[in-house]
């Protein structure tokens, strides 16, 4: 499926996301399947925003069974590292009110 720029689209694809993250089926792994064949379909403000939703997520341990965590995880660490250095600052700092260990240290990456 090709996301085109539109608006729309773009709240489309974060309102997709945003209902798989915390699922415990199937629509996971189609959902991380999705976002990975289409990541370079979306706008650079919606790469953001996923990437902060599925770290708020992991830290506030809402992304589900251990298996779907996993994949999450996997995901965030795909994601985070295509951002741009300005990105990847804007997402700590967005999640920085949790007051919980990244998702990605490695202390916090034992589900």
């Amino acid at each position: 499926m090709k996301v085109s720029p539109g608006f729309n689209d773009q709240l489309m694809a974060m309102a997709a996301h945003r209902y798989c993250l915390g699922r415990a089926s199937y629509i996971v792994g189609s959902c991380l399947e999705w976002l990975r064949n289409t990541w370079a379909d979306f706008s650079g403000d919606t790469r953001r925003v996923m990437v902060r939703d599925t770290a708020e997520a992991i830290m506030g341990g809402n992304a589900g069974h251990d298996m779907d965590v996993r994949g999450w995880r996997d995901f965030l660490a795909w994601a985070f590292a295509d951002l741009s250095d300005a990105d990847k600052a804007w997402v700590r700092q967005a999640v920085a009110h949790k007051n919980k260990p990244w998702p990605l240290d490695k202390e916090s990456a034992d589900v």
